[in-house]
Order: C-alpha cells, then structure tokens, then sequence
C-alpha cells in the first residue's frame, strides 16, 4: 500500500510540494521530469532533487550531503520527525480517509508486485487506539530482564493485561494501525506449553512487525528478518533497527510484497535455532521468486557453524553476540544454491 500512495504522490507532483512545503522546504519548483528544492530560505535551491520519472522508489537525491533515501527516510532523518508524522502529512494532503476505499479503484498491487497480486483485496481489520486503554502503560520486568530496555518497551508501545497477567504487545501494519494485541504470560510456562495469545485477533501474517517503527532504517537497505516480535524490541535495545517479524517461521506473500516495497538491498533470514533449513530455504526461495527484477541479496543465519541451544533466538543472546553472529555466521545466497537447496 506505500507503494501505492508514492504512486499517487509521483502522478501528482503539487501534492509533493506541499508535503515538504509542510516541513519547511523552501523554493521547490516543478519541471516535467524532475523538481528541485532547498533545505531551508539561505541554502542551495536545487541541491535537492526528485526525479519524477522512472523513480518507484521515490527517491530524494540530496547532492549537497550525498545522501539518496526515499522521501519518507529523507524527511525522518532530515527533519527529525518519525514516519507516523510524515505518513499523516501525506495522508492529509491526498484526502485519504480510508486507505482501502482510496485505492481500491486501482488495486493493492500493481506493476512490479502483479505476480503477487491477489483477485480480492483483503482488508485488514483495524482498530482504534482506545482499546489499549484497557491495559496498563507500564514497562514491564520481565522484558527488561530479557534484553528488552524500557525505551524500546515505550517505542513499541508494550503494556500489561491485569486481568490476564500478560504482557500486552500491539501489532500494527506497514502504516502503523493497530490491527491486534498478542499478549505473553507474565510468568514461567513449561516447554511445549502456551506462552503467546491473541487477546484482540489481528492478521499477523499481513504484516511484518517492527515495519512502522523502523521504517527509516529499513528501507533501501540490509533487512533483517526475525521470528518473533520480541527479537526486533531486543534488537532496538542493542541499537539495530533494520529489523522486522514474521511473527512465525514462515513468509506470506503478503509480507514478501511488504518487503519488497522497501526496496532493499540485503535481505537476511535470522530463523532460531533447529528452524528446518528446507523452511528457510523456502522462505528465501519466495522472496526470491518474486524479485526477479530488482538486485536483491539473500542470506540466512547458519546456526550450525557453532553450537546452540535448542530453539534460542540470534538476538537472545545478547548484543556482543548477535554481532558476531552477523559479522561471522551469515550465508548469502546465490541463484545456484537456491535452486540446489529446493
């Protein structure tokens, strides 16, 4: 659905102008391939360009620092604002009231994610913010001791279910609405027994977890895919915040498409230990299969270069750890080996 409002913005290049008119951009002006614009009233006036043919992606060229993001990333990083803000702008400035009903005359999908493009759009139940009234906004010891910092317990919005004892963790989507709660018992469960549940039922595979939070550093560039929700809060903790969730150990189109849209350039499996490598593989195989065109890399973390205890997450086991991981136990992948491991 990103994909598809920076459609909208690039068929309607006014529409650009105000949103970075809103965060105080300053002599933008449109030309029939391209429009330029300043940083603030005294900088260069066309330091600052966005192509408006051939750029999907809706990059900034920002040739006075170097830098070359998409235009949600820009304003985030340039304007110290995160991407709910920026997405209300744009969502304010198109006249988007409900994100289905507004694309729903040209489809979810379209061009590049045809192939993954299902004949009924689903549409992913939300809810208002007010229903996480019912828990406590507390931070919660439990996470703390498990390498999960308040701060990233508050950027994640974790709160406390009383009447269960469950720690309450929001789910949103790509655009960051709330779609469900999945709560975790606050006390020691034997193995092979329940930890996780569904208090409000969300459509965990429609999205990836951790996308509306880290946006910035996700998009074009190294992805890092987790299982479980938890990794990608431990993750922030340790100061990495290309991380999102599957939520399960397996991709759905849907979250291919989700990843896709973020056009990266590394995309990198962290499974838990004892994942069955023909899943892994499977999973690599459909993001594989549904980015022919772009230059994308593949790899997975290879648990059996070293020993593991049965089931641990990569990022369980502390930051030190999880950056040998990454710098020492990762596989990239090439066409032949996909095709041998399948």
């Amino acid at each position: 659905m990103l994909d598809n409002i920076k459609k909208e913005l690039l068929s309607n290049p006014e529409k650009i102008r105000e949103v970075l008119e809103h965060f105080d951009y300053c002599h933008v002006v449109i030309r029939n391939t391209y429009m330029s614009f300043g940083r603030d009233e005294v900088s260069s006036k066309k330091s600052i360009v966005i192509n408006l043919k051939n750029n999907k992606a809706l990059f900034v060229h920002d040739y006075a620092r170097a830098i070359q993001k998409d235009l949600f990333s820009y304003i985030m990083q340039q304007r110290g604002v995160d991407f709910a803000e920026v997405l209300g702008v744009v969502k304010n400035i198109l006249g988007i009231t409900d994100y289905y009903d507004f694309f729903d005359r040209q489809g979810i999908f379209g061009g590049f994610y045809e192939r993954i493009r299902n004949h009924n759009v689903v549409r992913i139940q939300t809810y208002d913010e007010s229903i996480l009234d019912k828990y406590n906004n507390v931070g919660n010891l439990r996470f703390l001791k498990d390498n999960i910092s308040l701060e990233a317990q508050r950027t994640f919005g974790i709160r406390f279910d009383t009447s269960s004892q469950g720690i309450a963790i929001p789910i949103r989507n790509q655009l960051g609405q709330l779609i469900g709660v999945k709560e975790r018992f606050n006390y020691d469960v034997e193995d092979g027994e329940m930890k996780y549940f569904y208090d409000v039922p969300c459509q965990m595979s429609q999205t990836l977890y951790g996308y509306s939070q880290n946006y910035q550093y996700l998009a074009n560039g190294v992805v890092l895919i987790f299982e479980a929700e938890k990794s990608v809060m431990q993750c922030f903790t340790y100061g990495i915040r290309n991380c999102v969730a599957l939520g399960s150990g397996t991709i759905s189109k849907k979250q291919v498409q989700l990843l896709l849209e973020l056009n990266p350039k590394k995309v990198i499996f962290m499974h838990d230990v004892g994942y069955d490598i023909e899943n892994i593989m499977r999973n690599i195989d459909m993001v594989k299969g549904y980015s022919r065109f772009a230059e994308i890399e593949l790899g997975y973390w290879d648990f059996n270069l070293s020993e593991y205890s049965n089931k641990v997450s990569p990022s369980d086991m502390g930051k030190e750890k999880l950056n040998y991981i990454l710098e020492n136990e990762i596989k990239m992948i090439g066409d032949e080996d996909v095709e041998e491991e399948i």
